[in-house]
């Protein structure tokens, strides 16, 4: 059945598409994969797809402490995920949901999950006290070997990494504390050199996460806390930028407040050194507590001021596979095709690449309309033809299409990648690879943490690093990203 509508001149009809309904986030969507449990009992956690993990339990009474026991034949074991619901779907007001993963736990005596069970192997020695440890970047380290009885390598379950981190280096495990206080238990384990033919041995660490504030400081939690400012020639204080709230401006540490300083009578800029008192955010320990720092501004002089590469910002340069050079943009001014702007030829291995780019001065700048003299050179890497993909494992949380977009909510880092950096602070065009083959990251911005974690980006989790992708995987912005109450982020440039 149709219907006709007519309408007749001086008349209109505005006719607007309708917008489909959302769907119901729910397990289909979630897709949680990898739960398994060994035979000792101890957890791999599933991964969501999408969704971040807040909690587990289970129906079988003798789970506990996040763990199984063992059993002596094969043995069904299910839990109860709880997910954050993202936003975006029609029950995000629901918050959580929850669904089930199964998997089969195998016997130490017989089994038809693996052709044969493991026997004997390391034991347990003693117990390994509770760890009681703070909130914020705080660690403690333990020498697994005092611990375990004939035992040759180590490793470690943890499933609560919103709680605490945790990291082997030969046998010592180091436990540290994120953002949030509470209670979980970590499993060390054993094993000698014929595992799994022989079994594992365990030690449940009880970790209780304390909530103490760190005080708020000249160089916490950034260093330092006063960033930016500027001064202009006759005199006007631009205030630099604080998680804080500045009070009082100050010529002289605890000098009169001063609401500007004397204008720059010479042709050159100069540094002004100035004291600020700043109330300390109230989730500090030393929360409504006035700190005194000191920052130095510069202040233009009668001429206008001379742009600088550094001060131009360039951004989003690269060099494809193909070795075309693409010209990005820049912050100030106006980036230009390079003289030299031939195709690089194809590499066999990432290539390290130096070019000159051409920017032209913007006005307000001394020589405005004439180009930066010797023009702007910027590194970039050429991505290889083959053999792309680099070693180094990182975790990323979903895309998103600004720096900030991961401020409306709390995601986990859950996806696994590789990057042919070694450094989460180096992570500037590098190459980016999943499986084995480039990314494809669509242009978007990635949050990145260096283990899995299902709360590491977005609100509540403090200053977290953010990289761009592009469709090859090749990393073209890189930041630290610290969302505000609010949501709407505060990005500091690496």
């Amino acid at each position: 059945m149709s219907t006709k509508i007519n309408v007749r001149s001086p008349f209109y009809l505005h006719l607007v598409e309708p917008s489909p309904p959302l769907p119901d986030y729910d397990c289909n969507i979630a897709q949680l994969k990898g739960f398994e449990v060994d035979n000792q009992g101890i957890i791999t956690m599933p991964l969501p797809l999408v969704g971040v993990i807040d909690s587990i339990t289970s129906d079988d009474s003798d789970f506990a402490n996040n763990k199984f026991p063992s059993e002596s034949t094969d043995t069904s074991r299910t839990i109860k995920v709880k997910l954050l619901i993202p936003t975006g779907y029609a029950n995000t007001s629901d918050i959580f949901f929850e669904c089930p993963v199964t998997a089969t736990q195998q016997g130490v005596t017989s089994s038809v999950v693996q052709p044969t069970v493991c026997s004997g192997g390391p034991t347990t020695s003693g117990s390994i006290s509770a760890q009681s440890i703070a909130v914020g970047a705080s660690s403690v380290d333990i020498d697994l070997a005092g611990f375990f009885n004939n035992e040759t390598t180590y490793a470690v379950s943890n499933i609560n990494p919103v709680l605490v981190t945790t990291a082997l280096s030969g046998s010592v495990l180091t436990l540290s504390s994120n953002v949030l206080a509470g209670a979980t238990t970590v499993y060390a384990i054993g094993r000698d050199a014929s595992y799994p033919t022989t079994c594992e041995a365990t030690q449940a660490i009880s970790v209780t996460i304390t909530d103490t504030p760190q005080a708020f400081s000249c160089t916490y939690p950034s260093d330092p806390a006063l960033q930016g400012g500027s001064i202009t020639q006759a005199g006007v204080i631009t205030n630099p930028s604080t998680i804080g709230t500045i009070t009082k401006i100050m010529a002289t540490s605890g000098g009169s407040a001063i609401t500007s300083v004397a204008a720059n009578t010479g042709t050159a800029e100069q540094n002004v050194t100035l004291f600020f008192n700043i109330t300390a955010p109230s989730q500090y320990s030393n929360g409504s507590a006035t700190v005194e720092c000191q920052a130095t501004l510069v202040q233009q002089g009668t001429s206008l001021p001379t742009l600088t590469c550094t001060l131009a910002g360039l951004t989003g340069q690269s060099i494809a596979r193909n070795g075309s050079i693409f010209t990005g943009t820049a912050l100030k001014g106006t980036v230009k095709t390079p003289a030299s702007s031939a195709p690089f030829s194809i590499v066999d291995v990432d290539t390290s690449r130096t070019v000159n780019f051409p920017v032209t001065i913007p006005s307000g700048y001394q020589n405005a309309g004439q180009d930066i003299s010797g023009g702007c050179n910027v590194t970039l890497i050429q991505p290889a033809t083959v053999s792309v993909c680099g070693t180094n494992e990182f975790y990323i949380s979903i895309g998103k299409s600004t720096k900030k977009g991961h401020c409306t909510s709390t995601y986990g880092a859950g996806e696994l990648i590789t990057s042919t950096s070694s450094s989460i602070n180096n992570l500037l065009n590098s190459q980016i690879c999943a499986a084995g083959t480039p990314y494809d990251g669509k242009n978007l911005y990635y949050g990145i943490f260096t283990s899995f974690n299902l709360s590491a980006i977005g609100t509540v989790v403090g200053a977290y690093n953010v990289i761009k992708i592009d469709n090859s995987g090749i990393v073209r912005d890189e930041q630290i990203v610290k969302c505000d109450a609010l949501g709407g982020g505060v990005a500091l440039q690496v």
